[in-house]
């Protein structure tokens, strides 16, 4: 079987590996960029956080840590996952919403924790003054090497004879009838006998390409921001993560990484930075947690997270083209969800069925007559 994947960043890459390790050998992942994981796989936080507001997303989360903590015998590089906690802020109504998503996280087995603001604050001194009623801890996220992570799930493709082209675009497609037969690139047709569309946001253009079903996916910018090297940062602390007022910030290379949590719908593209993301920043650290605009952000940078409407993956086969296979919309969660997601996409192109595939099927956007 001929497997052809658009995508070479974590999705794609993911995928074919997860393949290889069901026996699939005909591999070919197809990269736009010069290399992989150029866009939303190389520029994210590299945080692994396992409470999100929905109970699927946070199963999976689950199942990838512990792939982090424990990588197969096979894998092939030194996974670097740093275990220095979370800590979730709430306030207002936003502690109910955390609460919830806490019991989503203690069903899946997740250790969490409630604190006081006092705790939190003694933990990560910067918070002294921040605008936060509650405080969920959980020891078991942490930062991840996301670079080493890349670069095992590629390794494994190539260890089985699997190709990874880079540098390669996607044109268009040859297809009989509902199946796609062929996929065409800027350097020529690579026959297919299914195609994975982990294209990133680009998955809605590809979809389009293909004539496969309409998939509402909206690529979206969203910065980073970095201060330092600071004297008074503890590489030890967890990141902290305010989903009240939604900003988050992290140890990061002997300063603190920010993120202003901004989600501008932008074309799929390199995307420039906006200088409005620091102000953006600084007018919430200001009103919510003062004690951090004192550090000078050095350097910021942008990125595209893809989402569909209702939060949920886009995980599953067309329902137009029927070897057509949507690995996509991810929305922020590639890094933490990478291990399980492509082990549900790997086994739906081996002909298994995946009970939990089924709440991230595209049929949930197909509209019946």
């Amino acid at each position: 079987m001929e497997i052809v994947i658009i995508g070479g960043g974590l999705a794609g890459a993911a995928t074919g590996y997860q393949l290889s390790r069901l026996g699939a050998r005909r591999i070919t992942i197809i990269e736009r960029e010069p290399t992989c994981g150029f866009h939303s796989s190389g520029r994210n936080a590299a945080m692994i956080r396992q409470i999100t507001p929905l109970p699927q997303v946070t199963a999976l989360a689950s199942a990838s840590v512990r792939f982090f903590s424990s990588p197969p015998a096979d894998w092939q590089t030194q996974l670097a996952f740093r275990q220095t906690g979370s800590l979730l802020l709430a306030s207002g109504d936003g502690i109910a919403k955390l609460e919830r998503e806490a019991a989503y996280a203690r069903d899946c087995g997740i250790p969490v924790e409630f604190w006081s603001p006092e705790r939190a604050v003694a933990h990560v001194p910067p918070l002294g003054g921040a605008v936060f009623e509650s405080a969920v801890w959980s020891p078991t996220d942490g930062v991840l090497d996301v670079h080493a992570l890349l670069e095992g799930y590629l390794r494994g493709v190539r260890a089985v004879g699997g190709r990874v082209a880079t540098a390669l675009t996607v044109i268009g497609f040859a297809t009989e009838g509902s199946r796609i037969t062929a996929v065409r690139t800027t350097e020529g047709e690579l026959r297919a006998d299914v195609v994975v569309n982990a294209a990133g946001a680009w998955a809605g253009e590809t979809g389009h390409l293909a004539g496969a079903a309409s998939v509402p996916l909206r690529p979206c910018r969203r910065h980073l921001l970095a201060a330092g090297p600071l004297a008074d940062v503890n590489p030890d602390w967890p990141f902290v993560w305010d989903v009240s007022h939604e900003f988050y910030f992290r140890p990061e290379s002997g300063g603190l990484l920010f993120s202003p949590c901004d989600e501008e719908e932008y074309r799929p593209c390199d995307p420039p930075a906006d200088p409005a993301a620091q102000l953006l920043l600084a007018e919430k650290l200001a009103r919510f947690a003062p004690r951090l605009t004192e550090y000078p952000i050095r350097r910021t940078w942008a990125g595209l997270r893809t989402l569909a409407p209702d939060g949920r993956f886009v995980i599953g086969w067309d329902g137009k083209i029927t070897n057509f296979l949507w690995v996509a919309g991810l929305g922020g969660h590639g890094v933490t969800t990478s291990p399980a997601c492509s082990e549900i996409a790997a086994r739906l192109v081996v002909g298994q069925e995946v009970a939990s595939a089924l709440p991230f099927a595209p049929a949930r956007f197909i509209k019946s007559d």
